[in-house]
């Protein structure tokens, strides 16, 4: 893109727009593709379901990028030029002395109704998760927002920056301030110039939802906007979840600061624990380097030097770091100017988020649809290729019968019938043996990933995380805490192993007798679960050794701290525990069915024999029979491959945004 076109055409819009209709035609094919499972009926209806949810899941998801930084380098000016510099002037209030106080979210509108939701700062005190809050609409404060009117608009939007004075007393209790055993005995009593004697200046907001209808929110971005490193470290759940799930973070340095001793104490705590995230590290504010009495060639080795420094301190490479302007960068979007565009490296960092964070999307949501896409074609297809099979060795069967004297058909249907019969017996006992299996599955597979359980080991944790004052003694509590559920996934395993040798020892004896397909229901994966589980251990566990800032405040940060981490992990257990009933539901629906369809094939081949002992004209007609099935199963199949060939195709097509 030349730079002419960089000044009228966005990379990331067009990017994301791409994103958004690829990913709006696999909804389409993931919704065709569950309608036809339905319709052929070859799979249990738990598949079906399935990939209504992952269409669900896939229409919903979003691109979520989080801009970290300490205070004053700039993030919410940087926002503002990256995705909002349309409206021709700042959306977000980021002029001097108005900083945002709180976290902020910036998501699409819903059915195009903009809106500001405001989180009370005093929901602090209480033991629920801000993503729990966001469901209670009675917990947070709503204002309109009117997108058309500048002045409206900003009087909105100032409600982020607003703070409140109140009590030290307070301030502490919610968190906010350290506890008297940690306050220096000169800072006991605090004055605030604004507030007097005894009294702090705290955010009044605790979080922040801004919806509104853009075309980059529109196309599935959502952006974090976070305070600096006070709000990080007082806000445990910003740091366990709204970060940690956020597709890439954006972290912002000062040109003129370099990298600071609380930059990298938020970047070493904060930001390098998440190995799959995508990082960016931008080094703003470089046009306090511009300098019109200097060569332009000095200014730029200045800039380079400034970058190769500050990769050294992250230990990154200096491809990572891009040096940009944010204020310059929404002059010249407002403005037109190419030349300083590209001059304010707003233009590099745009085509760094289109061309490094767009296809890694692309690949994730590839990735999570794959598996089960492919597995749900390939099964039916196999399906209909044994039913192919089992449909010509009848033919064969049938059509051998004409060369065969009427004496032998009577002895025929007499083998079928004791073969009919005997299956019956067999199925019978077959299904008094599932209660015993399902009472194995509960026993050895879903008790040790009971939620009870585990909430019980969270509220033993939580006493005892309480009680422990030194970072040493909050690593050791992660540590056993991560050892208490890994032992519970470890006897799931376990149990996971021997129910699968019970499935097969019961099935492979009628497999054997009767000849049925192999089963293909496909083993339940703990070990990736568990591996999971592992790398969430270690993170913690690594977080926990530098939560000084968390020792040093209060045990409500402590608290809040675990029981984000306690809560995510409860919510992984709960998920592997209902992905493991699913397992099992799918797992006796499969046998089921190929019980059910060898019971219908030998009463069709029983019926078939009576008919032909009663009349051997009707060989003919049972050929016809055969046939006309083996017709409907080729016309199953080429609907199968015309239907699931473009969603094929969509999974394997590499990521091409719109040039």
């Amino acid at each position: 893109m030349s730079i002419e076109q960089s000044i009228t055409r966005s990379p990331i819009l067009d990017g994301l727009s791409a994103l958004n209709r690829w990913r709006q035609d696999l909804v389409s094919g993931l919704h065709e593709m569950a309608a036809l499972t339905a319709d052929l009926g070859l799979l249990p209806s738990g598949t079906m379901l399935q990939l209504e949810t992952l269409a669900y899941d896939t229409e919903q998801d979003s691109l979520r990028i989080a801009f970290v930084g300490e205070f004053s380098r700039g993030k919410t000016e940087l926002i503002n030029a990256l995705f909002f510099s349309d409206m021709g002037q700042r959306l977000l209030p980021s002029s001097s002395g108005q900083t945002t106080m709180c976290p902020v979210e910036i998501r699409g509108a819903p059915q195009g109704r903009p809106g500001l939701q405001l989180l009370p700062i005093a929901s602090r005190s209480l033991d629920v998760s801000i993503e729990k809050l966001k469901k209670a609409g009675s917990a947070w404060r709503k204002f309109p927002l009117s997108l058309a009117d500048k002045k409206e608009r900003s009087e909105s939007l100032a409600h982020l920056t607003e703070t409140v004075c109140v009590a030290v007393e307070d301030a502490r209790r919610i968190g906010l301030c350290p506890p008297l055993n940690r306050t220096p005995k000169n800072r006991e009593r605090t004055v605030c110039p604004s507030c007097g004697l005894g009294k702090v200046l705290i955010p009044r907001w605790r979080h922040a939802i801004l919806y509104m209808a853009h075309p980059v929110l529109d196309a599935g971005l959502t952006v974090l906007d976070t305070p600096g490193l006070n709000a990080i470290g007082a806000e445990p759940e910003l740091t366990f979840s709204m970060l940690a799930d956020a597709e890439a973070i954006v972290f912002l340095l000062g040109a003129d600061t370099g990298v600071t001793q609380s930059d990298l104490m938020i970047w070493d705590q904060y930001l390098m624990r998440n190995a799959h995230q995508k990082q960016i590290v931008l080094l703003n504010k470089i046009d306090t380097l511009w300098d019109e009495l200097r060569e332009e060639d000095d200014i730029q080795q200045e800039i380079s030097q400034q970058v190769a420094n500050t990769a050294t301190r992250l230990r990154i490479s200096p491809d990572q770091v891009i040096p940009v302007s944010g204020q310059k960068g929404l002059v010249a979007r407002i403005r037109q100017d190419a030349e300083l565009l590209e001059r304010s490296g707003m233009a590099a960092l745009e085509r760094s988020i289109a061309e490094v964070l767009l296809p890694a999307r692309h690949e994730t949501i590839k990735e999570k649809c794959r598996t089960l896409i492919e597995r749900a074609v390939l099964d039916q297809k196999n399906m209909l290729q044994d039913q192919r099979h089992r449909l010509l060795a009848q033919m064969d069967s049938v059509r051998s019968l004409k060369d065969r004297t009427a004496e032998k058909i009577p002895k025929l249907v007499e083998q079928h019938q004791i073969l009919l019969k005997n299956f019956e017996q067999d199925r019978l006992a077959f299904e008094e043996k599932k209660a015993q299996f399902r009472q194995a599955v509960e026993e050895l597979l879903l008790i040790p990933l009971a939620p009870n359980t585990f909430d019980l080991v969270i509220s033993n944790a939580k006493a005892e995380m309480l009680s422990a004052w030194t970072t040493a003694g909050i690593v050791e509590r992660f540590r056993q805490f991560f050892s208490e559920a890994i032992a519970h996934f470890d006897r799931a395993l376990a149990g996971a192993q021997q129910v699968s040798a019970i499935v097969a020892e019961e099935y492979q004896a009628l497999q054997k007798r009767y000849r049925l397909p192999p089963l293909r229901a496909v083993p339940y994966a703990m070990m990736p679960r568990r591996a999971e589980l592992m790398d969430m251990s270690e993170s913690y566990e690594r977080f926990g050794m530098m939560l000084e800032i968390a020792v040093n405040t209060q045990s409500s940060v402590v608290r809040k701290a675990f029981l984000t981490v306690a809560g995510r992990t409860r919510d992984f257990v709960v998920e592997t525990r209902r992905e493991a009933e699913n397992w099992v539901d799918e797992i006796m629906a499969v046998m089921n069915q190929q019980l059910q369809l060898f019971h219908q094939n030998a009463e069709e081949e029983l019926n078939a024999l009576q008919s032909i002992a009663t009349t051997m004209g009707n060989i003919d007609t049972r050929v016809q029979q055969l046939e006309q099935g083996l017709a409907e199963i080729q016309e199953q199949s080429d609907r199968l491959d015309r239907q699931s060939a473009p969603l094929l195709i969509l999974l394997r097509a590499p990521f091409r945004p719109v040039r």
